[in-house]
C-alpha cells in the first residue's frame, strides 16, 4: 500500500452562514496529468476507484480497481467516518458526526462537457480543503445531480441542510442551506428545485424523530415554504426515490409522494398484517429504472408496489439469517442481499424479483466481527463486497453472482464506496 498520508488542512465554513471556497483548488481537479482533447483516450474504459475508511489510523485510501493497486492515503482529523459517493460519483463523502464535519476527497475520474463531446479525465486522488461543518451531520442522500447533507443538530440548537452538486464541490460553494425550526434525527431530498424535508413540532419530546414532512421552492438562493404536508408520518426514519415518487418510512406505514403531479400529492399506505410485530419501515431502496420502492422492516423486506392490489410483497429470505447490506445494481435489474452468514442473495427485477441461487462471497460474521460490506460499482455490472476481516475485496457479477476476483488489502478497511465515470448516478437509499 502507498502509506503516504497527506494531512488536510481543516477550515469549515459554518453551515448557517455561505459556505465559502477555502482552496486555491477553484474547480476541485486532482494534480495529476490530465488526457487533453488531442489524446487518443478522451474516453476513458476505467473500472473506477474504490475509497476506504481504515479506522485504525483513521484515513481514507484510494484503491485503484484497474491495477489493484492504492493510489493514496488521507488522514481524517478526528473519529469514526461514514463514506458516500457525490451524485457524479467524482467525490467520496466523508461524515464525521461526532466531529461535526464533511469532507471530500477528488478520486481523480471525472467527465467533462466539451461542447462537441464529453471528456474524461484520470488524475491523481486529492483531499479538497473545502468542507462543510455543522452541528452531528448524520444523514446524506441523493437524487439525480444533487446531494443532500442533514444535520441532526441538538437540543437548542436547529437542525440544518445543505444541498449541493459536483460541481458546487469542485467550486467550494452550496446550492442551498436551510436551517429548521427545531432539531431531529432527519432526513431531506432535493428534486426538481423542490426540497423536501422532515419536521418535528417543538411538543414532541419523547423522540427527536419527526413526524410530518414539508416542501420548499428554492430559487435564487431563497427557500420558499410551499406546504407541510397534511399526511401524518410519525417516527419518520428512511427515504429513497425514483423518477416517479418519493417514499419515507413512518411508524405505521409509507408516506409517498408523486413527483408526477402537479402539486406533488401525498398518499400514505399502512402497514400490512403480514409485518411482523413491534415493527416498522425504516429503511427504503430505490432505483430510477425500477417502479417498485423496497422498505425494509426488522428482519423483514418487502417490494412496495403503491397501487397494486396487494402493496406490500415481501422478499424470501431465510428466517435465521440477519441481513448486513442491500440495495440495487447499477441498472436496476438485480437487487441484492448479504447475509450475516456470508452468504449473497440476488432477485432479478426483470424477472418479478425471481430469486435467484445464493452466492458465498465473504466469511460469516461473528460477535466481534465487523460487518462485511457490499457497494455497486457505477461502471458496470458488478458489486464489491468488503469481506468481514475487512483485509479482502470480493468482485462479484451482480447478474449471476459469478465472483470475478479477489482483491487483497494490507490495511483493516471498515467503510467503502465506489467512485469513478459512472453511466448512472441515481442509485440511492
Amino acid at each position: 500500500m502507498t502509506n503516504t498520508s497527506m494531512q488536510a488542512s481543516w477550515k469549515f465554513a459554518s453551515v448557517a452562514a455561505s459556505v465559502l471556497l477555502l482552496s486555491a483548488c477553484s474547480d476541485g481537479s486532482s494534480s495529476g496529468d490530465a488526457l487533453n482533447d488531442d489524446d487518443i483516450g478522451a474516453n476513458i474504459d476505467t473500472a473506477g476507484r474504490l475509497a476506504l475508511y481504515d479506522e485504525n489510523s483513521a484515513s481514507v485510501t484510494m484503491l485503484d480497481l484497474d491495477s489493484r493497486t492504492t493510489l493514496q492515503s488521507f488522514t481524517l482529523p478526528g473519529g469514526d467516518a461514514r463514506l458516500y459517493a457525490s451524485p457524479d460519483k467524482r467525490y467520496a463523502v466523508a461524515i464525521q458526526r461526532d466531529d461535526n464535519k464533511v469532507s471530500f476527497i477528488d478520486s481523480g475520474l471525472y467527465t467533462e462537457d466539451h461542447v462537441d463531446h464529453l471528456h474524461d479525465y484520470m488524475e491523481d486522488p486529492l483531499m479538497l480543503d473545502f468542507g462543510l461543518s455543522g452541528t452531528r451531520p448524520t444523514h446524506y442522500s441523493a437524487h439525480e445531480e444533487h446531494g443532500v447533507v442533514f444535520f441532526d443538530a441538538e437540543d437548542g440548537v436547529p437542525s440544518t441542510v445543505t444541498i449541493l452538486s459536483d460541481s458546487d464541490i469542485g467550486a467550494g460553494v452550496v446550492t442551498g442551506e436551510l436551517t429548521l425550526s427545531n432539531s431531529m434525527h432527519g432526513a431531506a431530498k432535493f428534486v426538481d428545485d423542490r426540497l423536501f424535508v422532515t419536521y418535528r413540532d417543538a411538543s414532541i419530546t419523547e423522540t427527536t424523530l419527526p413526524a410530518a414532512i414539508e416542501r420548499y421552492s428554492l430559487a435564487d438562493g431563497v427557500f420558499t415554504m410551499e406546504q407541510r404536508y397534511d399526511e401524518a408520518c410519525t417516527l419518520l426514519h428512511g427515504n429513497a426515490s425514483n423518477e416517479t415518487l418519493l417514499a419515507f418510512g413512518c411508524g405505521d406505514g409509507v408516506l409517498i409522494i408523486d413527483l408526477t403531479q402537479e402539486g406533488y400529492p401525498a398518499t400514505k399506505l399502512a402497514n400490512p398484517a403480514s409485518m411482523a410485530e413491534d415493527t416498522r419501515v425504516g429503511t427504503l431502496y430505490a432505483h430510477t429504472a425500477v417502479n417498485e420502492v423496497v422498505g425494509v422492516a426488522g428482519d423483514q423486506t418487502f417490494i412496495i408496489v403503491p397501487n397494486a392490489d396487494e402493496v406490500f410483497q415481501e422478499l424470501p429470505f431465510p428466517s435465521d439469517v440477519s441481513k448486513v447490506s442491500q440495495g440495487f445494481n447499477i441498472d436496476g435489474d438485480t437487487y441484492y442481499i448479504l447475509g450475516d452468514d456470508g452468504m449473497l442473495h440476488l432477485y432479478d427485477v426483470i424477472a418479478d424479483w425471481a430469486p435467484l441461487m445464493p452466492v458465498a462471497v465473504a466469511d460469516s460474521v461473528g460477535e466481534e466481527d465487523t460487518s462485511p460490506v457490499v457497494v455497486p460499482s457505477g461502471a458496470d455490472d458488478r458489486l464489491y463486497v468488503l469481506n468481514t476481516n475487512g483485509e479482502q475485496i470480493i468482485e462479484v457479477d451482480s447478474i449471476d453472482g459469478t465472483i470475478v476476483r479477489t482483491i487483497d488489502l494490507d490495511f483493516s478497511a471498515t467503510r467503502m464506496t465506489w467512485l469513478g465515470l459512472s453511466e448512472s448516478h441515481d442509485h440511492q437509499h
